[in-house]
């Protein structure tokens, strides 16, 4: 069983609120600002506020410490790490940064650089409980279960009332088969923090272990009296309702985890494995999909989907499925015998026959030559023998955490698109763009003499995420129909707002004159590449997707099916790119619109080069770091990624924490 270790942070959290703040009166907003959001758990809010502070003051230790508590807690452990270090060379005496630090490494699994961490904060605060229960955990880790209860002990020693304490002291005991000394320790867990839902769920575990099924089902009813939101409980709850034999019960409490977390792959699995054998094939075919879905890589997902695809007499799908196990595990014996007698029953005797030898040979590696064959080669064919509903934990987080931590947002893992020039609508003189919006000393220039209106480069993505609303639309529609009396501003204005309301060749035509007239390229080639993106997008799907009715030359209609291309062509858009890098080298914007269209090429190399060079221009560029992780990861550099990615998050793309916890947490 694989058992998560509670370490007690949040009260961390509540004791920095309370301390005073040492900065000059101007820090003083953002640093509390800061402190409130980190109270509100509104984390990316609160990274906003601290940079500032760090910005107008960077050696301002307690801006950075803070910054990377909000970071660890956004699952940024890699992020918080270097925050906690900058704290330390200037403060090497804070111990909370040493605490905070020693967990990040541990959740990390750097397990030597958390116990030094840890050991250099007890040599500073040798009374602190916390800190012996961190170190406890930490030892926990490494599997020294003694060792770790020792640390509990003293954090007992010095706090006999905390509930944490005795829980993982109760887990420790628990994994040294000390089942009975375990739950006195739970016991005290509970009745020192009597609403602590983690202290009934695990108690019920216990329970639930030593067959005490009516001690473990009171416990899980009550942990779901204090958070019904919880995952973990109905997961575990479903467990027991199992070892009484009530599939039904099982599966009510299976898909309330799933109606919680979407992407809770084992649970999925389990639910699978449970309509498989009360007889609902296509219930457990659409269950292993989701599970694929999730996990690609997981070979027990396509087996069985295979197994419950054969059971349904979709020998081509069950073939399918049972060659995908094989690729991802040449040595599954189960796999090759399955297929072979689908491949058999599909007429396909060589290939069985292949498949069996190639089994055979597997079996006779593993079990040696003296082992039965017969009773073997029945053992591995038999999908009963991989139907083993699963009781370890997943990634279980309460649906009210969920939703309020921006890390555990469902989302599509994609790029940020291209920045193009558009108009803000404002009243008076915004003092500061809107997170997700940049400017330039040339928009700034226009925007001194601009009534009513903004310059300002956003990205094509967060007009995606934001369509045009009726009142913007009537704001550009306001701009298309006015006049040109001051010339080339009037027709770049129209261009943009043409571009904005999709009246692509218009747009494109009143961009070619402003660029004639006014002979700046950064105020047309940016907009221009982005609608040659956008055009050959619309084209790509129409060609590729869309049936047209054409009319033959005796007029009577018919269906014809044009020729579909491989790939978009966006080498137009390219040019638009190469040439504005090439005319303004200093455009940070330029060369990241280069690197996205390499990027939409498939040139991934030549693509991060590009966003590079965007990143040395513009430091503060977050989608330039994000699009840099994702083509990273794409590559396998995921190390590299992962610090792209905790850039991008302290910069506000709060895209990139959902990653980060795919990607970078172990």
């Amino acid at each position: 069983m694989s058992v998560r270790f509670k370490q007690l942070i949040s009260s961390l959290i509540l004791m920095l609120l309370a301390a005073g703040l040492q900065a000059q009166v101007n820090y003083r907003p953002f640093l509390l600002n800061g402190r409130i959001y980190l109270s509100e758990e509104k984390f990316v809010d609160a990274i906003k506020q601290f940079n500032i502070a760090i910005n107008a003051k960077p050696d301002l230790f307690d801006a950075y410490f803070l910054r990377g508590v909000a970071k660890f807690n956004l699952g940024d452990d890699q992020g918080a790490i270097e925050d906690f270090t900058t704290t330390l060379s200037i403060h090497p005496l804070y111990v909370r940064a040493y605490h905070y630090r020693g967990v990040a490494n541990d959740r990390l699994q750097n397990y030597h650089n958390a116990r030094s961490d840890l050991a250099k904060a007890l040599s500073i605060d040798p009374y602190n409980a916390d800190l012996h229960v961190a170190n406890g955990a930490t030892k926990m880790h490494l599997n020294d279960f003694k060792g770790a209860i020792e640390d509990f002990d003293m954090a007992l020693l010095i706090n006999s009332s905390l509930s944490y304490a005795y829980l993982n002291r109760g887990i420790a005991k628990w994994l040294l088969d000390q089942k009975e000394l375990a739950l006195e320790d739970l016991n005290k867990a509970v009745f020192h923090d009597y609403f602590d839902t983690d202290n009934w769920i695990r108690r019920g575990m216990l329970r639930a272990e030593l067959n005490d099924i009516s001690g473990a089902m009171a416990d899980f009813n009550q942990a779901e009296m204090l958070d019904a939101s919880n995952p973990l409980l109905y997961f575990q709850r479903a467990m027991v309702f199992l070892k009484q034999g009530d599939t039904l019960a099982a599966l009510r409490d299976y898909e309330k985890v799933n109606m919680l977390d979407q992407r809770n792959a084992l649970t999925y699995y389990n639910r699978a494995l449970l309509y498989g054998m009360i007889g609902q094939p296509d219930a457990a075919a659409a269950l292993y999909t989701e599970v694929i879905k999730i996990n690609p890589g997981n070979v027990y997902g396509y087996f069985n989907r295979g197994n419950t695809y054969y059971e349904m007499k979709n020998l081509v799908a069950a073939e399918q499925d049972f060659t995908e196990a094989i690729r991802i595990f040449p040595d599954f014996a189960g796999a090759w015998i399955n297929r072979s007698v689908v491949r058999r029953e599909r007429k396909n005797e060589k290939g069985a026959r292949n498949d069996y030898d190639k089994a055979m040979a597997i079996i006779t590696a593993v079990n040696g030559p003296s082992a039965n064959p017969d009773s073997v080669f029945s053992r591995y064919a038999d999908s009963s023998f991989f139907n083993k509903i699963i009781a370890l934990e997943s990634d279980f987080v309460s649906g009210e955490a969920r939703q309020a931590k921006v890390q555990y947002r469902e989302m599509k893992i994609e790029p940020f698109g291209l920045f193009y020039v558009g108009l803000m609508s404002v009243k008076g003189k915004p003092q500061r763009l809107p997170t997700g919006y940049y400017s330039s000393p040339t928009l700034a220039s226009l925007n001194a003499n601009a009534a009513g209106f903004s310059y300002v480069i956003a990205n094509v993505t967060r007009l995606e995420n934001h369509p045009i609303d009726a009142k913007t639309n009537q704001f550009y529609d306001s701009i298309v129909s006015g006049g040109k009396e001051n010339g080339c501003s009037d027709f770049f204005r129209q261009a943009i707002a043409n571009q904005a309301l999709q009246n692509y060749a218009t747009a494109l035509e009143s961009f070619a004159i402003a660029s004639k007239c006014s002979g700046d390229a950064e105020m047309t080639l940016l907009n221009t590449g982005v609608i040659r993106v956008a055009l050959e997008d619309l084209h790509f799907a129409s060609e590729n997707y869309v049936v047209d009715v054409m009319i033959a030359p005796r007029k009577s209609p018919s269906i014809a099916q044009t020729d579909k291309k491989d790939e978009a062509d966006y080498r137009l858009a390219l040019a638009d790119f190469i040439r504005l890098c090439h005319d303004q080298p200093g455009n940070a914007f330029a060369w990241y619109n280069l690197a996205t269209t390499k990027l939409l090429m498939k040139n991934y190399n030549r693509a991060i080069d590009d966003y590079s060079e965007a990143i040395r221009l513009e430091p503060a560029l977050g989608e330039a770091y994000y699009n840099r992780a994702l083509t990273l990861i794409f590559l396998g550099e995921d190390k590299l990624a992962c610090a792209d990615l905790s850039k991008a998050g302290e910069l506000g793309i709060s895209e990139a924490y959902s990653v980060i916890r795919k990607y970078c947490t172990k």
